[in-house]
């Protein structure tokens, strides 16, 4: 492997952090082979001080690729080390649970594939998801997967590998030396040692690395959100009820059935608000005043029941009882927030699937709760992405977004740009001749998306199909699809799939070298080197929704909302999207931006902002300049 400096210069970096007890931020461009510049220095600080290095990523592929990264170097440094990749339970399977399933002969009366499966982890071989290399249906993994697991009570913990992981994580004795987790965990583990005093990973470790770091924010405000759906209220105050009536305790009926009753009014009353918001590009909904519903009676109800609940002898339903004073107390906070009782959290509901109502809120400054539980601990944290500048003269200027939104505190690390040589081997396309979107107009939009999808057929006939192509708006990606099945097209037409796994719709697009239609997801994670991705075309540009309750938030909390807020937050997106395209020394592509707003005719004042911000230094808005590109760099590599 050849030398890559902005390799070197980000370990030496991370070096000096540590040395001096500092948290270091830094950008790292793709190629520079950022994982290997913060696990050589972090192996060797394992090595001095005996003591573990956690690193948390932003998904499972990229743990276990990590796992495997550090153990490669490790054996060429000569080191022995034990490292553990910490899931969430869900990603384990649970044998006692498919024990009690086959004992109980309800097993015989499912479907093949669970059974099957089933009788697999019964066998001892499937311990993990992972373990399954084929697809398998959501609702038959979740009545296999660990879930409320009784840890030192299980019959099978000694075989388990969700328990033997939490052990691992959790010990404060020289056992592991490399714990890498999900940004998930780290943050439910700071958020429960401020809480509790106990975590879910050992206090005993040296370094914090944090991978992907663009994401930190909002899994932090994920973390922290609390979501209820009306069955989930209604099951929770009918088992408080239970508890109650067990006792002997009957004067909580009253304040159960008014709770219930106006619960349901509640879950009612914001279905239909979400009804005549159908135009927003949103999935989490502002909720407009209630007045109907008289939230201090509810407050007072939900008070009299932890009251009640909490004189209840524990006996043996310790757990139940802790678990209904927990939900009573999140329901009074949602009372209060819903009645403008509590200003200090935001809320929203959201309908996912179209299938049923959901009310959340978190706290408004997640920052505060970094600057206190993260950047102010014993040891050293590490923060690196590809995408988390801006553009900028000055450190401060380029790093500002991301360490305001997260409170970060410590050393900025100079840029480490991407080795790969954008000028030859990639071309940036701006459309100039298409018309405005208007999120409000009907008509306007379904005028750009027929535009839009000639001119996908357009470009990625110039590329033999072998293209991505990323929406903001699932409603868009539907219209397009839609579109698209009336024209005739020479490559296959390709769609996300539902769910979070991706892997058959990114075979069937590697097979086919058709054209990937996506959304969400699909702007980061996904890494297709070589001529399988030519091209990645960008419908609209990624700026976040103003009716988003959170960014709704941000931009009352802000001077100038376009510069603070809208501009960083698009470009951290675009620049995840565009990097899509080149993922290795050879790879050559096109990327198309079908937004005209970023077009010179258009003068927007953030043009050259965010051109600069982007690495492709080949611009054109000239759609001749794009067929020639193709026919003379993309064509002759695909007929090799």
């Amino acid at each position: 492997m050849a030398p890559r400096e902005g390799q070197e210069n980000m370990s030496l970096d991370i070096v000096e952090a540590f040395a001096n007890d500092d948290n270091l931020i830094i950008e790292a461009g793709v190629g520079i082979g950022k994982s290997f510049a913060y696990l050589i220095p972090a192996l060797l600080i394992n090595e001095m001080f005996k003591k573990p290095i956690v690193i948390a990523t932003s998904s499972i592929q990229l743990s276990e690729q990590i796992y495997n990264d550090v153990h490669n170097i490790a054996q060429r440094l000569g080191f022995d080390i034990k490292s553990v990749v910490g899931k969430g339970m869900n990603n384990y399977s649970c044998q006692e649970r498919v024990e009690k399933l086959i004992e109980s002969g309800s097993l015989e009366r499912e479907d093949s594939e669970l059974v099957k499966i089933a009788n697999r982890i019964s066998a001892g071989k499937i311990k993990q998801r992972s373990d399954i290399y084929y697809s398998v249906k959501e609702k038959h993994w979740n009545k296999v997967s660990v879930n409320n697991c009784t840890y030192e009570k299980c019959t099978y913990r000694n075989t388990c590998d969700f328990y033997k992981m939490r052990h691992l994580i959790k010990s404060n004795s020289w056992e592991v030396d490399f714990i890498v987790v999900n940004q998930d965990l780290l943050i439910r583990d700071l958020i429960r040692k401020y809480e509790t005093g106990r975590g879910f990973i050992t206090d005993n470790t040296v370094l914090t690395v944090i991978d992907e770091a663009h994401n930190f924010e909002e899994k932090v405000r994920s973390a922290l959100t609390l979501t209820f759906d009306l069955s989930y209220i209604k099951k929770s105050l009918k088992n408080t009820s239970g508890l109650l009536s067990s006792r002997g305790v009957y004067n909580h009926i009253r304040s159960i059935d008014a709770l219930i009753f106006n619960v349901e009014s509640i879950f009612q009353m914001i279905e239909a608000q979400i009804k005549n918001d159908r135009l927003s590009e949103s999935e989490r909904y502002v909720i407009l005043p209630l007045d109907s519903i008289d939230f201090k009676a509810l407050d007072e109800f939900t008070k009299e029941l932890i009251t009640s609940t909490s004189l209840i002898e524990t006996g043996k339903k310790e757990r139940q009882i802790d678990d209904a004073l927990h939900d009573l107390r999140n329901f009074q906070t949602l009372f209060s927030i819903l009645g403008g009782n509590d200003l200090n959290h935001l809320i929203w509901s959201q309908n996912p699937n179209k299938k049923i109502v959901e009310i959340s809120y978190c706290p408004k400054n997640i920052k505060e709760v970094l600057t206190d539980r993260l950047f102010s601990g014993r040891n050293s944290v590490i923060l690196t992405s590809a995408t988390i500048c801006q553009s900028g003269s000055s450190l401060k200027e380029k790093y500002s977004y991301i360490t305001t939104a997260l409170g970060f505190k410590g050393v900025l690390g100079e840029q480490q740009f991407s080795p790969y040589n954008y000028v030859d081997n990639a071309l940036l396309y701006v459309a100039k001749d298409m018309p405005l979107y208007r999120t409000k107009d009907e008509e306007n939009k379904e005028e750009f998306l027929r535009i839009a999808t000639d001119k996908i057929v357009e470009l990625c006939n110039m590329t033999r199909g072998r293209t991505l192509v990323l929406f903001s708006a699932k409603e868009d990606l539907k219209i397009t699809v839609e579109n698209l099945a009336k024209i005739k097209v020479n490559w296959e037409v390709i769609v996300q799939k539902e769910g979070s796994s991706q892997e058959s719709a990114l075979n069937q697009f590697k097979e086919s070298k058709g054209v990937i239609f996506g959304t969400g997801i699909f702007w980061e994670g996904i890494n297709i080197s070589g001529q399988d991705l030519s091209q990645v075309i960008i419908v609209r540009l990624p700026f976040p929704v103003p009716s988003d309750p959170i960014t709704e938030h941000k931009i009352k909390n802000s001077k100038d909302a376009m510069n603070e807020i809208f501009l960083p937050e698009m470009l951290i997106k675009l620049r995840q999207g565009t990097g899509r395209l080149i993922r290795s020394e050879t790879d050559i592509g096109i990327i198309s931006i079908l937004d005209s707003r970023l077009s010179k005719r258009n003068k927007k004042s953030y043009r050259d902002s965010v051109i600069n911000a982007l690495p492709f230094k080949t611009y054109t808005e000239d759609i001749k300049t794009v067929k020639d590109f193709s026919q003379n760099k993309i064509i002759p590599l695909i007929n090799q």
